[in-house]
């Protein structure tokens, strides 16, 4: 990689300066840490970003309360490797705690599927050993894959027995919900398994090279968080399930360049402006039987986004979203002859964010969640689609339903009603009024409660304090720790607390006026003195990065080796309402950049900032908005990485791009301004560093490709990094730490 050529008497100075600083600094640090009995303070390394177990603390996965509230249950990495996931559980009388399954005890080491690994990559599970399990109904067993099969751990027994062991993976497995059957997908067939009887049965037929039973498609899984392809009535009698065909689909062949060798990867991706998946959704007795299909109506090119069952299982709930996203349809099906009819139905200007779906009620109402008046809320519908009340109302945005308590009339829900930099949780009447906040402590906070609303998980950070969490009774009694994650002397970041900076919160006015909420971070600074600054940058949609909440390492590893770190949400961030996201529509790479150039002029405007070395860090549509960045605004960055970015967003995936661009055979011209391509004339030489993992089948590694060939044409000198085997989310620890020095020797030689 070149190196830039300075004076070297030049280079000599500012580094005694900067030797002269750190020293003073150090020695301030030290006195401090040994006052508070700390251990002594340094500075945070790459190295120490991938140290194993991590700087953060404990991490806890899905904790989750027993249906009987008797034990919380999660999944906890060990101390020697904080990947690999055991299944341990708390007793919420006394706080104890024991492991229940320890991963690698059942099984050893196994290569996954494809299929595993699709979808874990979609999930973003990154981890190993035991990532998922479920709870029965009356919270005496536990089920979880493992190795490829599936197991059931028996709390009275104290032991997991091996439900399948088979050579093929076992995938989505499932507890029914009157707790008689194992089910699972093999081979793209629906199968079921009798705990009683221990015998095995396949439910549906016809899976091919491209008809497949009980799975979700690429964008359902990648973009409508639809994971699933089946479900499950609460009386165990019928389960319904999709068939899809992919075979509409195009084919890409794919080079997957991995550290082993190169293969072609045939890989059914649906650019936007192609074919999808055609859906079928049908319903088996969980006995064995013949399936009946759903009349889901004439219009065959729609997306599948969720199926509900009644709570007495006699009606089953169907949403279908139209292929433009705009409109969006609840069908009530009767099981036994497969007939619909409609339901609801929302339709949208723009398009229709699909939120927490339908949730029914054991008295046939169900709760709705809609931004139908511009802001996430929850209405209660009686059984025939009618609005018995607003539940919530506001300006202000509920992020999900946590807990219904039918009998009190009480419901729980995440969300905010202050600032969208914080959130809460909250109780609510379900014939609505104001909500009751039940959490405290500013910052943001998670919820997970019992089936009974009596007990629940509180999680919580803040921005000088990480992840915590602990089981709380409904009117908020703290009851006992799961992780309190005090930053004392034993905490890992405890070497690094002294020069810990939490952000600096404010507004900025984009230039129709409308509020930006932005975060910065800087270093100790002398009076006067200039630093460069690193914009960390995502942009999209469907994403907020400017939260009180535990910012992590990262930042403060820039932090330390002196620069400012800066994060502003744009219009069309997440979490701010309807009004805020739709500038958007049909105009990606537009007022996201503009917003974000008017947070660099503040920026540059600061008097501790160096105004001609302002850098921008982002991946996937934070690579896409450095590009545009770099490109749109030349005179404001000086250089900027850009991690998997999309440059054209015909080469992405329908479900995502069409809702924000429409179809590109319909808006073709919106498509030609919103790719990179049409603005790279502004593109300065050495000021880009691209790195992309080169088996990404997320935003394809063509993106990339394309994006060198345009560089390479208007003679743009720039730097890239590949990455073999990686996808869009990298898994070796190596390479995340080879992508965080190649990051940070490149700011080091770009802005200082």
């Amino acid at each position: 990689m070149p190196f830039p050529t300075r004076p070297i008497v030049t280079i000599l100075g500012v580094m005694a300066a900067l030797s002269a600083m750190v020293q003073t600094s150090a020695a301030r640090i030290e006195a401090t840490t040994q006052e508070n009995g700390m251990p002594p303070a340094r500075q945070l390394t790459i190295d120490d970003l991938h140290a194993e177990g991590g700087l953060d603390g404990p991490a806890l996965r899905q904790p989750r309360v027993s249906p009987d509230g008797r034990l919380v249950t999660l999944l906890r990495g060990r101390e020697d490797d904080a990947s690999q996931l055991d299944l341990w559980a708390y007793d919420t009388a006394t706080g104890d705690a024991s492991m229940l399954v320890s991963s690698t005890d059942l099984v050893g080491d196994v290569d996954l599927s494809e299929e595993e690994k699709n979808r874990r990559e979609r999930q973003r599970i990154y981890a190993s050993g035991i990532v998922s399990y479920q709870w029965d109904a009356k919270g005496a067993q536990i089920l979880f894959p493992l190795g490829g099969d599936i197991f059931l751990y028996q709390l009275a027994d104290g032991r997991a027995v091996k439900v399948t062991d088979t050579g093929t993976f076992e995938t989505d497995p499932k507890i029914s919900p009157a707790g008689r059957y194992v089910s699972f997908i093999r081979n793209d067939e629906l199968f079921v398994y009798d705990l009683a009887t221990g015998t095995e049965q396949q439910l549906s037929s016809g899976a091919t090279g491209t008809i497949r039973n009980g799975v979700s498609e690429f964008v359902a899984q990648e973009e409508l968080d639809r994971d699933t392809g089946y479900w499950w009535s609460p009386d165990d009698r019928l389960i319904a399930y999709t068939q899809i065909d992919e075979s509409p689909v195009d084919i890409v062949e794919r080079l997957d360049f991995g550290p082993d060798g190169t293969r072609t990867i045939s890989q059914r991706y649906p650019f936007a402006g192609t074919d999808n998946v055609t859906i079928r959704l049908g319903v088996v007795p969980a006995a064995g039987g013949e399936t009946v299909w759903v009349d889901l109506g004439t219009e065959q090119d729609i997306y599948l986004a969720d199926a509900t069952w009644a709570a007495d299982g006699g009606q089953l709930y169907v949403t279908l979203l139209s292929r433009d996203q705009k409109t969006l349809r609840v069908l009530a099906v009767a099981p036994e002859t497969g007939a619909s009819s409609t339901l609801m139905e929302e339709t949208r200007e723009t398009w229709i964010n699909l939120r927490g779906g339908m949730r029914p009620l054991k008295d046939g109402s169900f709760l709705w969640e809609s931004e139908r008046d511009g802001f996430n809320h929850i209405y209660h519908h009686a059984a025939d689609g009618s609005l018995i009340a607003r539940v919530t109302r506001g300006d202000w945005v509920v992020s999900g339903i946590d807990c219904v308590d039918e009998a009190s009339g009480a419901l729980y829900f995440t969300g905010w009603t202050e600032t969208p930099l914080e959130r809460h949780v909250y109780r609510v009447s379900l014939s609505g009024g104001a909500p009751v906040q039940v959490s405290e402590g500013e910052g943001w906070h998670g919820a997970s409660f019992a089936g009974s609303c009596d007990v629940w998980i509180n999680t919580f950070s803040a921005p000088d304090q990480p992840s915590q969490a602990r089981v709380r009774k409904a009117d908020g009694e703290h009851l006992f720790w799961l992780k309190e994650n005090r930053l004392d002397a034993d905490h890992p970041y405890a070497p690094f607390i002294a020069s810990h900076v939490a952000p600096e919160f404010g507004t900025i006015e984009a230039d129709d006026g409308t509020p930006l909420h932005y975060q910065v971070m800087k270093p100790d600074l002398a009076p006067g003195q200039k630093v460069p600054a690193i914009i960390r940058v995502y942009g999209g949609p469907h994403a907020q990065t400017v939260q009180k909440d535990w910012t992590g390492a990262y930042d403060q590893m820039l932090v330390d080796k002196g620069y400012v770190v800066f994060r502003l949400d744009n219009r069309g961030a997440w979490n701010r309402g309807t009004a805020f996201e739709n500038p958007l529509y049909r105009a990606m790479g537009s007022v996201e950049v503009a917003d974000q150039a008017a947070g660099a002029r503040w920026l540059a405007a600061q008097t501790y900032v160096d105004a001609g070395n302002i850098g921008v860090f982002g991946w996937s549509y934070g690579g896409y908005m450095t590009l545009h960045m770099l490109a749109q605004n030349p005179e404001l960055y000086k250089a900027g990485v850009s991690g998997a970015p999309v440059t054209d967003w015909r080469t992405y995936d329908t479900a995502y791009t069409e809702r924000y661009m429409g179809d590109p055979r319909e808006v073709a011209d919106a498509y030609d301004r919103s790719a990179v391509f049409a603005h790279l004339g502004g593109m300065k030489d050495d000021s880009l560093l691209l790195i992309h993992g080169m088996a990404d089948d997320n935003v394809i590694f063509q993106n990339s490709v394309d994006l060198m060939a345009a560089l390479h044409e208007r003679d743009v000198a720039f730097e890239m990094m590949t990455y073999p085997g990686e996808k869009h989310g990298f898994r070796k620890r190596e390479n995340k730490r080879h992508m965080d020095r190649l990051v940070v020797d490149f700011f080091e030689r770009r802005l200082k």
